[in-house]
Protein backbone atom coordinates (compact mmCIF):
# COMPACT_ATOMS: atom_id res chain seq x y z
CA UNK A 1 0.00 0.00 0.00
CA UNK A 2 1.08 3.76 -0.88
CA UNK A 3 2.05 5.93 1.71
CA UNK A 4 -0.65 8.47 2.82
CA UNK A 5 -0.73 11.44 1.28
CA UNK A 6 -2.22 13.51 4.21
CA UNK A 7 1.07 14.86 4.58
CA UNK A 8 1.34 16.14 1.07
CA UNK A 9 -1.95 17.17 0.84
CA UNK A 10 -1.48 19.61 4.13
CA UNK A 11 1.65 20.86 2.41
CA UNK A 12 -0.30 22.05 -0.99
CA UNK A 13 -3.04 23.63 1.62
CA UNK A 14 -0.03 25.10 3.50
CA UNK A 15 1.45 26.66 0.38
CA UNK A 16 -2.11 27.72 -1.18
CA UNK A 17 -2.56 29.73 2.55
CA UNK A 18 0.88 31.08 1.72
CA UNK A 19 -0.39 32.42 -1.78
CA UNK A 20 -3.54 33.75 0.02
CA UNK A 21 -1.67 35.56 2.20
CA UNK A 22 1.05 36.84 0.07
CA UNK A 23 -2.09 38.11 -2.17
CA UNK A 24 -3.73 39.63 0.81
CA UNK A 25 -1.12 41.40 1.97
CA UNK A 26 0.49 43.14 -1.28
CA UNK A 27 -3.23 44.04 -1.85
CA UNK A 28 -3.02 45.75 1.59
CA UNK A 29 0.22 47.26 0.86
CA UNK A 30 -0.81 49.06 -2.44
CA UNK A 31 -3.39 50.24 -0.91
CA UNK A 32 -1.56 51.82 1.69
CA UNK A 33 0.56 53.00 -0.73
CA UNK A 34 -2.04 55.34 -2.16
CA UNK A 35 -3.38 56.48 1.54
CA UNK A 36 -0.58 57.32 2.25
CA UNK A 37 0.28 59.61 -0.76
CA UNK A 38 -3.62 60.72 -0.57
CA UNK A 39 -2.20 61.94 3.28
CA UNK A 40 0.94 63.37 1.61
CA UNK A 41 -0.94 65.39 -0.91
CA UNK A 42 -3.48 66.55 1.89
CA UNK A 43 -0.79 67.68 4.14
CA UNK A 44 0.53 69.76 0.85
CA UNK A 45 -2.50 71.06 0.50
CA UNK A 46 -2.95 72.24 4.08
CA UNK A 47 0.80 73.64 3.82
CA UNK A 48 -0.14 75.34 0.77
CA UNK A 49 -3.36 76.90 1.94
CA UNK A 50 -1.86 78.09 5.75
CA UNK A 51 1.03 79.84 3.34
CA UNK A 52 -2.17 81.21 1.52
CA UNK A 53 -3.84 82.37 4.12
CA UNK A 54 -0.89 84.02 5.99
CA UNK A 55 -0.34 85.77 2.42
CA UNK A 56 -3.26 87.07 2.18
CA UNK A 57 -3.34 88.30 5.95
CA UNK A 58 0.01 90.31 5.36
CA UNK A 59 -1.31 91.59 2.11
CA UNK A 60 -4.71 92.71 3.76
CA UNK A 61 -2.63 94.39 6.41
CA UNK A 62 -0.26 96.53 4.17
CA UNK A 63 -3.94 97.51 2.33
CA UNK A 64 -5.53 98.55 5.62
CA UNK A 65 -2.41 100.36 7.00
CA UNK A 66 -2.03 102.56 3.23
CA UNK A 67 -5.55 103.27 3.31
CA UNK A 68 -5.99 104.47 6.45
CA UNK A 69 -2.81 106.30 5.88
CA UNK A 70 -4.02 108.04 2.97
CA UNK A 71 -7.34 108.64 4.07
CA UNK A 72 -6.18 110.28 7.13
CA UNK A 73 -3.44 112.44 4.87
CA UNK A 74 -6.55 113.47 2.61
CA UNK A 75 -8.33 114.23 5.70
CA UNK A 76 -5.46 117.08 6.37
CA UNK A 77 -4.95 118.19 2.75
CA UNK A 78 -9.08 119.27 2.85
CA UNK A 79 -8.65 120.72 6.34
CA UNK A 80 -5.51 122.52 5.29
CA UNK A 81 -7.22 124.06 1.64
CA UNK A 82 -10.71 124.76 3.75
CA UNK A 83 -8.18 126.73 6.68
CA UNK A 84 -6.05 128.57 3.85
CA UNK A 85 -9.26 129.58 2.14
CA UNK A 86 -11.17 130.73 4.77
CA UNK A 87 -8.07 132.90 6.30
CA UNK A 88 -8.21 134.33 2.64
CA UNK A 89 -11.31 134.93 2.76
CA UNK A 90 -11.28 136.62 6.08
CA UNK A 91 -8.13 138.41 5.67
CA UNK A 92 -7.57 140.64 2.60
CA UNK A 93 -4.05 141.15 3.81
CA UNK A 94 -3.39 137.78 3.37
CA UNK A 95 -0.34 137.16 0.83
CA UNK A 96 -0.73 136.90 -2.68
CA UNK A 97 0.89 133.17 -2.49
CA UNK A 98 -2.55 131.81 -0.70
CA UNK A 99 -3.65 130.53 -3.84
CA UNK A 100 -0.68 128.41 -4.58
CA UNK A 101 -1.07 127.41 -1.03
CA UNK A 102 -4.76 126.16 -1.64
CA UNK A 103 -4.52 124.67 -4.91
CA UNK A 104 -1.15 122.89 -3.34
CA UNK A 105 -3.32 121.21 -0.90
CA UNK A 106 -5.94 120.63 -3.49
CA UNK A 107 -3.87 118.83 -5.52
CA UNK A 108 -2.79 116.51 -2.83
CA UNK A 109 -6.11 115.95 -1.48
CA UNK A 110 -7.17 114.92 -5.11
CA UNK A 111 -4.34 112.49 -5.30
CA UNK A 112 -4.67 110.94 -1.73
CA UNK A 113 -8.00 110.42 -3.12
CA UNK A 114 -7.30 108.57 -6.78
CA UNK A 115 -5.40 106.30 -4.49
CA UNK A 116 -7.67 105.65 -1.87
CA UNK A 117 -10.30 102.79 -2.35
CA UNK A 118 -13.08 105.00 -1.80
CA UNK A 119 -15.43 102.27 -1.79
CA UNK A 120 -14.84 101.77 1.70
CA UNK A 121 -14.76 105.45 2.73
CA UNK A 122 -17.27 106.55 5.15
CA UNK A 123 -18.56 109.95 6.53
CA UNK A 124 -18.21 110.14 10.54
CA UNK A 125 -18.91 114.07 11.70
CA UNK A 126 -18.14 114.80 8.03
CA UNK A 127 -15.26 113.48 7.63
CA UNK A 128 -14.27 110.83 5.38
CA UNK A 129 -12.64 107.51 7.11
CA UNK A 130 -10.97 104.32 5.97
CA UNK A 131 -13.86 101.08 6.54
CA UNK A 132 -11.27 99.13 7.68
CA UNK A 133 -13.14 96.21 9.12
CA UNK A 134 -15.28 96.05 6.25
CA UNK A 135 -12.47 96.08 3.86
CA UNK A 136 -10.85 93.28 5.32
CA UNK A 137 -13.79 90.94 5.71
CA UNK A 138 -14.74 91.69 1.84
CA UNK A 139 -11.06 90.85 0.80
CA UNK A 140 -11.27 87.76 2.71
CA UNK A 141 -14.03 86.52 1.33
CA UNK A 142 -12.72 87.74 -2.10
CA UNK A 143 -9.78 85.69 -1.78
CA UNK A 144 -11.08 82.95 -0.31
CA UNK A 145 -13.46 82.19 -3.32
CA UNK A 146 -10.42 82.21 -5.50
CA UNK A 147 -8.14 80.03 -3.81
CA UNK A 148 -8.56 78.16 -0.36
CA UNK A 149 -7.53 80.03 2.85
CA UNK A 150 -8.34 77.40 5.63
CA UNK A 151 -5.87 74.47 6.02
CA UNK A 152 -8.33 72.74 8.93
CA UNK A 153 -10.25 70.58 5.97
CA UNK A 154 -7.06 69.14 4.67
CA UNK A 155 -5.25 68.54 8.02
CA UNK A 156 -8.10 66.27 8.93
CA UNK A 157 -8.30 64.54 5.74
CA UNK A 158 -4.35 63.99 6.22
CA UNK A 159 -4.87 62.53 9.57
CA UNK A 160 -8.24 60.28 8.37
CA UNK A 161 -5.89 59.21 5.68
CA UNK A 162 -2.87 58.38 7.66
CA UNK A 163 -4.71 56.60 10.86
CA UNK A 164 -6.50 54.77 7.53
CA UNK A 165 -2.29 53.80 6.30
CA UNK A 166 -1.13 53.28 10.20
CA UNK A 167 -4.17 50.38 9.97
CA UNK A 168 -3.21 49.09 7.05
CA UNK A 169 0.28 48.49 7.86
CA UNK A 170 -0.90 46.93 11.17
CA UNK A 171 -3.04 44.64 8.88
CA UNK A 172 -0.12 43.32 6.84
CA UNK A 173 1.85 42.41 9.83
CA UNK A 174 -1.56 39.97 10.75
CA UNK A 175 -0.93 38.57 6.82
CA UNK A 176 2.71 38.57 7.28
CA UNK A 177 3.07 36.45 10.78
CA UNK A 178 0.30 33.81 9.26
CA UNK A 179 3.01 33.73 6.49
CA UNK A 180 5.24 33.00 8.90
CA UNK A 181 3.71 30.28 10.75
CA UNK A 182 2.75 28.88 7.31
CA UNK A 183 6.05 28.42 6.61
CA UNK A 184 6.93 27.17 9.60
CA UNK A 185 4.42 24.34 8.95
CA UNK A 186 5.95 23.34 5.63
CA UNK A 187 9.13 22.17 7.93
CA UNK A 188 7.57 20.38 10.25
CA UNK A 189 5.97 16.93 11.27
CA UNK A 190 2.86 15.95 10.14
CA UNK A 191 1.42 17.20 14.04
CA UNK A 192 3.18 20.28 13.79
CA UNK A 193 1.89 20.92 10.90
CA UNK A 194 -1.28 21.19 11.99
CA UNK A 195 -0.88 23.39 15.10
CA UNK A 196 1.43 25.69 12.79
CA UNK A 197 -1.08 25.75 10.31
CA UNK A 198 -3.96 26.40 12.60
CA UNK A 199 -2.31 29.48 14.17
CA UNK A 200 -1.45 30.59 10.78
CA UNK A 201 -4.82 30.51 10.17
CA UNK A 202 -6.23 32.13 13.45
CA UNK A 203 -3.52 34.91 12.74
CA UNK A 204 -4.94 35.48 8.93
CA UNK A 205 -8.75 35.06 10.03
CA UNK A 206 -7.76 37.67 13.00
CA UNK A 207 -6.74 39.99 10.24
CA UNK A 208 -9.14 39.89 7.58
CA UNK A 209 -12.03 40.09 10.83
CA UNK A 210 -10.05 43.74 11.35
CA UNK A 211 -10.25 44.27 7.67
CA UNK A 212 -13.86 43.91 7.66
CA UNK A 213 -14.94 45.75 10.49
CA UNK A 214 -12.84 48.78 9.52
CA UNK A 215 -14.89 48.33 5.78
CA UNK A 216 -18.60 47.93 7.12
CA UNK A 217 -18.79 49.49 10.60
Amino acid sequence: MNPPESPDRLKNLLSILIAIAAVTGALASLQAIRIGGQASSADGKAIAAALDEAATEISIASDVFANETMARELLVHRENAKAIRDEAMRNPAVPGRWLDEWQSEMIRARARQTQLNTDFLKSVDGRQVFESERFMAATRAQAAGEKALDPTPFTVRSEERRSDWIFLVALNLFFTTAIFFYTLGLKTDIGRKIAWAGLGAGVYAIGIGLAAWNIFF
